[in-house]
């Protein structure tokens, strides 16, 4: 599908919800003229089959039965595996028999809007902030009032899909044994799932160079891709950070929508600087084989959306999808109940926190560990907490803590005094900043990727350069010598978590805008 194409399908479904709404609103007559005539201009089978169910129903509400009847075949016919029409239609019967009260219009009023969501790299629960996204934004539209299927790979092999904790919201565990384990057979098995449940549009999420590959099993149905970091965009490490011969590491102007032969070149000469599964991952996806990059880029170009966390990402993949939106990861407010600032006094040490993993280089706690032990040969009025194991003392300014659950976390921020993102590379929005803000706690970042837009330099935190310990001991110092100036930075930076960065904020300025609706006509 080329763009004018992908444009002008996304305008027919725009008509098509606003027509819905109209009719969920009372507006029959109007409703039920307008879907006739979209109907002459749509071609896709599954927008059409849902137009003829819509018909059906509004001529059942007007007691045009045999109308009714028709439509809801023709929809059934056009989507097979749809179980609305055909439902519809045994209603309908039952109406006609006076057997049933329930009649197509009472049921189809009331149905919720179905959205899948597919995650290949998924376990529950989870600290890493992509599979934390896909949980939450799974539970919220569930809370929301959307109707929510969220399907889950499942394979031993790679410790994916293990799910120990309760999730509170729909899920369907896609169980696959090593012999099994291929992508035609997972493409299969998902379309069929989606299929099934028949959503009105699907977010795929927690999958790398695995993404395409997901897409390509679902053409035909409206779907968003969910960039969680700048995976597709760079196949090596998600952030686009190399790492030199001499241990160096730069950020890498490239990506691979632009430059696929780059990109691929990259991946060959420093493979052993990938983890494990994202070598496996891309052997899955078939990264190396002469189709992935045409894959690749028509996943993008029949995308309904990209939702990318951050602009400068929506800047990058703009060219190559028809609309790209700017969703920031949502936060539970309930994680972060207001609690005044921790007062420093000159006899107390202010506490830094750094909550990250410490053997993750592109994390940039040896930068940190370089600045603070600067700071300590001048001053000794603080103390560096880490979240790491085991806890215990590690030197005379620094204290391991133990790896904090999503429960535990805000509590030891609220303990703190100043939190500490010194990541090197650019991650996509700095969730931990996020965190930080939501505690009420001023942030020390670096100046780099995401973290750009989520601490507001002066405002909410102070900026540091990447990589140069120097520089974030200098914004350290000032924080160090003015508890007022944390004061302030940590209530603005809680205003901002209230304004921008709740679901609640999320989902009614960015989900709903794409997903429509959590209730509508069918």
């Amino acid at each position: 599908m080329n763009r004018d194409s992908a444009h002008h399908s996304d305008e027919l479904r725009d008509e098509y919800r606003r027509l819905s709404q109209l009719a969920v609103r009372g507006e029959w007559k109007v409703a039920g003229r307008g879907l006739a005539n979209l109907l002459d201009s749509v071609s896709d089978p599954i927008l059409q089959a849902r137009i003829q169910n819509d018909l059906g129903v509004l001529a059942t509400v007007e007691g045009r039965l045999a109308e009714a009847r028709q439509a809801f075949s023709a929809a059934a016919s056009l989507s097979p595996s749809w179980s609305v029409p055909r439902d519809n239609q045994l209603r309908l019967i039952r109406h006609e028999t006076g057997s049933s009260v329930g009649t197509p219009s009472r049921i189809a009023a009331n149905r919720r809007t179905r959205i899948a969501i597919v995650s290949l790299l998924f376990n529950w629960p989870s600290t890493g902030g992509g599979t934390v996204h896909t949980a939450e934004t799974a539970k919220f539209l569930t809370r929301a009032g959307y109707e929510v299927r969220h399907f889950v790979i499942g394979y031993g092999g790679w410790s994916v899909g293990n799910i120990t904790d309760t999730a509170d919201w729909p899920v369907e565990r896609l169980d696959f044994d090593e012999s099994h384990w291929q992508r035609s057979e997972i493409q299969r098995r998902i379309r069929e799932a989606v299929d099934r449940f028949a959503p009105d549009s699907t977010i795929v999420t927690d999958s790398w160079s695995f993404k395409p590959r997901l897409a390509e099993a679902l053409v035909g149905v409206r779907y968003f891709l969910r960039l969680a970091a700048q995976e597709c965009l760079c196949p090596l490490n998600n952030v686009r950070l190399l790492w030199d011969s001499d241990g160096a590491t730069r950020a890498c102007p490239q990506h691979q929508l632009a430059t696929p032969a780059v990109c691929s070149a990259c991946v060959r000469e420093r493979s052993r600087w990938s983890g494990e599964l994202h070598r496996a991952e891309r052997e899955l996806a078939g990264f190396t084989e002469p189709d992935y990059d045409n894959c690749l880029r028509q996943a993008f170009a029949g995308a309904a959306g990209v939702l990318v966390v951050n602009p400068l990402i929506a800047e990058l993949v703009k060219p190559y999808a028809p609309a790209v939106h700017v969703v920031p990861s949502g936060f539970d407010p309930a994680r972060f109940p207001l609690s005044p600032p921790r007062e420093a006094s000159h006899h107390s040490p202010v506490l830094l926190l750094f909550a990250g993993l410490v053997d993750e280089p592109m994390k940039g706690f040896t930068v940190l560990q370089t600045a603070c032990r600067a700071l300590w040969s001048q001053r000794q009025d603080f103390r560096l907490l880490v979240t790491a194991d085991p806890p215990g003392r590690v030197d005379n300014f620094t204290e391991f803590v133990g790896w904090q659950s999503q429960a535990d976390l805000p509590r030891t921020m609220r303990k703190a005094d100043i939190v500490i993102c010194p990541t090197i590379a650019e991650e996509a929005l700095g969730r931990t900043a996020v965190e930080a803000m939501g505690a009420g706690r001023p942030v020390v970042a670096s100046r780099i990727g995401g973290l750009l837009f989520t601490v507001l330099d002066e405002a909410t935190g102070l900026l540091c350069e990447p990589g140069d310990p120097t520089d974030l001991a200098r914004q350290l110092v000032r924080l160090l010598d003015d508890p007022d100036l944390r004061k302030r930075l940590g209530d603005a930076g809680r205003r901002r978590f209230e304004q921008h960065y709740t679901w609640d904020v999320i989902l009614n300025r960015h989900y709903r805008q794409f997903l429509g609706a959590p209730i509508q006509v069918l």
